[in-house]
């Protein structure tokens, strides 16, 4: 008996007894093979196979099928490469394999049954449970000061506290298993601007989070530290040359805290007694000195283009010199030539005047008697009339022509007078902008320096000190009743409460890494913060995929979203906070996914970059683009404004970094140096600097005129993501390795963070 193949008995079985369904069995395996290529958005060939009534109609090479005749349909010859058909092409970029025999001999018996359209039905998605080894990091974020840091790992979010260093937290939805914050990987994060909330975007979904204070435990749990020895304070003493006025030993051992006479807390090697880290200062310290270096910065900004407006007026201001000298000339010449011109017409005009008088008299001689002669001598008389006309025009045409040029080049003596003075105007009003930033700069370069000699000086003393339980806090009580604490790790001030006159002596450190001061009146900081999901926003409709991009407006009162579905449609949603209600939806802002969006500072306008290669900005209240922005070849992976709103930065999958200039709408600059995918950018505090991340294994710095700053290299390959603080200090980024990694300023890593 004869051996009958698979898809041939596939043929004779019951299931192809009844008509086919389009979407349940033919869609399928056309959407990975065929539609990834015509579709509405790419249409290669003219031809969208996405319903049965488009193949009909057909792209360049007319129909695509033939209903009921699938020997005369081109996308049966084409899927078996008969007639010299081959689709879909070898080795094409969509990863669109060949059609197996039986899914040929699916798509034949559809077409032999009518080729009939169907309903296409929606489908719950269901998603499986993550691999462990599935945990690569796709986006970050970090709180506008610098404390908090987050990353999105597979399905799960992690908060890090940058100022000690430390995990801190696994933001999770109680909905969810496993300590997961959404079911899909987490594509999106951003941080409201004051810090207190997080927003979350993944597939089909977005979630708000907020920071909730953490409760204190008792005072049950609470455990006094034990003071230094009297050998090692003098051995601190002798070093430090500085008299102790409180200590406190870590658990450990290893480490002591002392209050100091100048008003400084310092943290000590016991085995060595070399001092660790000296620590000073306040939050509101700060962040006055934060507030302080954003001034500077964005003066240095402001001046920077001011100076560069100058520049640019003085250079046309050279060009209209010239043209001014060339209208002075013609000006000159004309009023020489003019005269010589004028002079000339009145004798072509009396020559005009006797020509015609010969004429008339010649003519009446010739109505009175008839003769040949007097005819002859008329037609004579009236060639010399045409011809004196003639002169006398030319004569005319040449005054006015020396005329005309005189005030064209008045005309434009003019425009170009009134354009270096509307140019002067600029340019004292550039001035004054300098003068005016030099003003606020100079102001808050005094302030800054001020409170940073301020900083160094004895105020208030520290009466009792302690570690926490794991000594990376270190708390202090001073004698005006103010309890301070700092990261160990850092030295940055992390939280403080109000001073109070019946000052406490004693601190003790509770395991959730809260102090406690107390005497006649007790006082509590230093709990650890809860994060807890405020809302979440997955309404039907709402997003057709992943969600790729979420951002904060600047006041933090709006939410952006941006996703789309992939090929096909590109989707931003502004949601109210405060409600979670969508306040505009622009459905198909872009022909293909939106990857990245970024609010302008003054929060007006919102850029998009989208996998179309393409980078809008839109006018949030009316809904209308402002601009748009071509000329990346690949997908446009990262957007940003700089802190004046004059330039924005667009990074791409063509590893290019695109700076646009937004005052004429035209490109400022195209950065190049990266050999892979830029995946992300963003604009350092109020500065012209950019740090990005790339495929390239670089997290790289940049000027928004192509200069480089600094690039930290031997990453591990595909960094997908990186962040810094305002004033640069601190930078993080993370990848397909899963560690979130944070460098200083000058580019030293000073930690890795692995999942947990």
């Amino acid at each position: 008996m004869k051996t009958i193949p698979l898809f041939a008995a596939l043929l004779t079985s019951s299931a192809f007894a009844a008509d086919l369904d389009f979407y349940k069995d033919v869609y399928p395996f056309l959407k990975t093979n065929c539609i990834s290529c015509h579709n509405k958005t790419t249409t290669k060939a003219d031809l969208n196979m996405e319903t049965p009534e488009l193949m009909i109609k057909g792209g360049e090479a007319g129909p695509a099928l033939v209903p009921g005749k699938s020997a005369e349909s081109l996308v049966v010859t084409a899927s078996l490469h008969a007639q010299d058909m081959e689709m879909p092409p070898p080795n094409n970029k969509s990863g669109a394999v060949n059609l197996t025999p039986a899914e040929i001999a699916i798509l034949k018996q559809w077409i032999d049954q009518g080729a009939k359209a169907s309903v296409q039905q929606e489908r719950a998605v269901v998603l499986k449970a993550f691999s462990a080894s599935v945990d690569p990091i796709y986006s970050v974020a970090m709180t506008k000061d610098g404390r908090y840091a987050a990353c999105g790992r597979s399905n799960q979010i992690y908060l890090y506290d940058l100022a000690t260093r430390q995990f801190v937290a696994q933001i999770s939805d109680p909905a969810e298993k496993n300590g997961a914050a959404h079911r899909a990987l987490v594509q999106s994060l951003s941080f409201s601007p004051d810090g207190t909330k997080l927003a979350s975007g993944s597939f089909r979904e977005v979630k708000i989070w907020k920071l909730e204070a953490g409760k204190p435990v008792a005072s049950a749990a609470k455990a006094v530290s034990a003071p230094a020895s009297a050998d090692l304070i003098k051995k601190i003493t002798t070093a430090g040359k500085v008299a102790v006025l409180s200590s406190s030993m870590s658990a450990d051992g290893k480490q002591v805290v002392t209050g100091c006479a100048d008003g400084s807390v310092r943290v000590w090697d016991t085995a060595t007694a070399k001092q660790i880290i000296e620590l000073r200062g306040s939050v509101a310290a700060t962040k006055k000195t934060a507030e302080l270096d954003w001034i500077i910065a964005a003066q240095t900004l402001e001046t920077a283009f001011q100076k560069s407006e100058i520049a640019r007026i003085e250079a046309q201001d050279k060009a209209l010199d010239v043209l001014l000298g060339k209208a002075k000339e013609a000006i000159v010449t004309m009023g020489k030539v003019l005269p010589e011109k004028q002079k000339l017409v009145p004798p072509t005009t009396e020559a005009k005047t006797a020509a015609q008088k010969a004429v008339d008299e010649l003519a009446a001689k010739l109505a009175a008697a008839k003769d040949a002669a007097i005819e002859k001598e008329l037609k004579t008389a009236q060639d010399k009339l045409i011809t004196a006309k003639m002169t006398e025009v030319s004569a005319l045409a040449a005054v006015s022509a020396a005329e005309s040029n005189v005030k064209d080049a008045e005309d434009d003596v003019k425009r170009i007078t009134d354009s270096k003075a509307t140019n002067a105007k600029a340019v004292a009003a550039a001035n004054a902008a300098i003068a005016a930033a030099k003003t606020t700069q100079d102001k808050a370069a005094a302030d800054l320096a001020a409170l940073k000699l301020a900083l160094t000086k004895t105020t208030m003393k520290p009466i009792a000190v302690s570690f926490s339980a794991d000594a990376q806090r270190v708390a202090s009580m001073f004698e005006d009743g103010t309890l301070r604490v700092w990261a160990a790790a850092s030295g940055t001030p992390i939280e403080e409460s109000g001073g109070n006159i019946a000052a406490t002596t004693t601190i003790t450190a509770a395991p959730d890494g809260s102090f406690v001061a107390t005497k006649a009146v007790t006082q509590t900081v230093g709990s650890t913060p809860r994060w807890t999901l405020e809302r979440k926003i997955d309404q039907k409709g709402f997003f057709a995929d992943r969600v790729n991009a979420v951002r904060f407006s600047p006041d933090g009162k709006t939410l952006a979203t941006g996703g789309g579905e992939l090929s096909r449609s590109g989707d931003v949603i502004i949601f109210d906070v405060a409600t979670g209600k969508a306040t505009q939806t622009w459905k198909e802002k872009h022909t293909d996914t939106v990857l990245c969006l970024d609010f302008s500072p003054d929060g007006k306008r919102l850029a998009t970059g989208a996998a179309d290669k393409i980078a809008r900005v839109t006018d949030i209240a009316s809904g209308k683009q402002t601009n748009l922005f071509e000329g990346h070849t690949h997908h446009v992976m990262g957007v940003a404004f700089r802190s004046d709103g004059r330039v924005l930065a667009t990074a791409g999958a063509d590893g290019v970094v695109s700076t646009w200039d937004m005052i004429i709408g035209e490109r400022k600059k195209k950065i190049e140096g990266w050999t892979k995918e830029v995946t992300s950018l963003q604009f350092i505090g109020a500065t012209n600097q950019i740090v990005t991340s790339a495929g390239d294994n670089r997290v790289r710095i940049v000027t928004d005129d192509g200069g480089e700053i600094r690039s930290i290299a031997n990453l591990p390959d595909y960094m997908q993501a990186a962040v810094s603080v305002p004033n640069g200090s601190a930078i993080i980024a993370g990848g397909e390795d899963s560690l979130l990694r944070v460098w200083d300023g000058a580019g030293k890593e000073l930690v890795a963070f692995g999942a947990k």
